[in-house]
């Protein structure tokens, strides 16, 4: 069979139809997972320099199952802290929870125990957990400052939107 210039236009067409063809599948996107975060901050008074805390907490959905068809959430608390350091602390405990229109669905306590340096972080992880749309993070921290005379106090952090 001899070539033709129409029969090795058409061969190279039909390769670069497959070769976009296969480009497509490999570029398609990657599905992303939703995310709901709200930061809350507090000066405390504390020995020396008053101890700078943010803790931001999110509500994060994923999909998965069989098919991807379930909804995965997990929760966390992320606490970051500046100017604290050694002794300042008696305590310091977060709690985060995945609420159903205000009733707790699942809740985890962390105690952060590194919080008497200096600066740092510490994260508080909670899931997953599959249930129904609608839900929201929340949490609460539990603190005592050293030498305040004041004992546990409770830190209402606000709560993420809807996801």
């Amino acid at each position: 069979m001899r070539n033709t210039p129409v029969r090795t236009l058409a061969s190279a067409t039909a390769v670069s139809v497959v070769t976009v063809g296969a480009v497509t599948v490999l570029a398609s996107p990657a599905s992303a997972d939703d995310y709901r975060c709200k930061t809350t901050a507090k000066e405390f008074p504390t020995n020396g320099y008053n101890a700078d805390v943010k803790v931001e907490l999110c509500l994060v959905r994923s999909w998965g199952g069989t098919g991807g068809g379930s909804e995965i959430k997990r929760a966390y608390a992320k606490v970051s802290w500046g100017e604290s350091g050694a002794g300042k602390w008696e305590k310091f405990a977060v709690q985060v929870r995945i609420e159903q229109n205000d009733s707790v669905v699942r809740s985890k306590t962390c105690e952060v125990t590194n919080i008497n340096t200096t600066t740092g972080s510490y994260t508080c992880s909670l899931g997953p957990d599959t249930g129904i749309s609608g839900n929201t993070a929340d949490g609460t921290v539990t603190y005592n400052v050293n030498d305040d005379g004041l004992g546990n106090q409770s830190w209402g952090l606000t709560g993420t939107p809807k996801l």
